[in-house]
């Protein structure tokens, strides 16, 4: 059995699935708290725990029935759209990423194991908002992204202000594909270009990289392939 063990909340999207192969190969149990445990199939290293991420005592829940010590939660949500498309109108509730991370907060005072939290966000969030060119600003803040911009906006604040040990991992444009080098663009994403893109399993190595390293403790790196 693995000593170590992480919490994921997204198991079911494109990069949260990316997330929880990479994290089993490398020996970690994962333990995933989904609405629908259909959508995952079950396998060695999985745990899988039904729940809604914005529900504390799912959260506490999923902790209690992982056979290993869960001490790093994950967050890949994405806020579901009509479509597709990214310009798709969310069907999500607008609070639904602030709202499941002021349950993660809350689960983590009552088990001082979690060392950290580590957070899908995106470029265009918070302390990247100076650096992001102004069209992409016009499209994240002007559009059906507004909402969701605005969710992880509020992640951000929450997340600094509450004390707890987080990395917030802002990505450039997902896409699909293998991965590839990762560069980093500290916290700020100073220099980014709008054509950047990274794919979703470079994402989901750099997520799973966090949980066996402190580098990136308490920061916002930027990253892109």
């Amino acid at each position: 059995m693995s000593s170590k063990g992480v919490l994921l909340i997204g198991a079911t999207g494109r990069t949260g699935s990316s997330v929880l192969s990479d994290a089993i190969a490398r020996g970690i149990h994962v333990t995933a708290l989904v609405r629908n445990p259909d959508k995952l199939l079950p396998q060695t290293g999985l745990t899988i725990v039904k729940g809604s991420p914005t529900k504390i005592e799912d959260i506490l829940t999923a902790i209690s029935a992982s056979p290993t010590p869960i001490t790093v939660i994950i967050t890949t949500l994405n806020a579901p759209r009509a479509s597709d498309s990214p310009f798709a109108k969310s069907i999500a509730p607008p609070r639904l990423m602030v709202d499941t991370h002021l349950a993660i907060i809350a689960a983590m005072k009552t088990h001082p194991e979690i060392k950290k939290m580590v957070t899908l966000s995106a470029f265009g969030v918070g302390d990247s908002v100076p650096n992001t060119p102004w069209l992409l600003n016009l499209l994240f803040r002007h559009t059906n992204m507004a909402s969701q911009f605005a969710d992880h906006d509020a992640v951000e604040i929450e997340v600094k202000k509450s004390g707890a040990p987080f990395v917030l991992v802002k990505p450039m444009r997902l896409t699909d594909g293998a991965k590839k080098e990762i560069k980093h663009w500290e916290n700020q994403g100073k220099g980014m270009s709008m054509l950047a893109s990274i794919s979703r399993d470079s994402v989901a190595k750099f997520l799973v990289d966090v949980v066996e390293s402190m580098e990136w403790d308490n920061q916002t790196p930027v990253i892109s392939n």
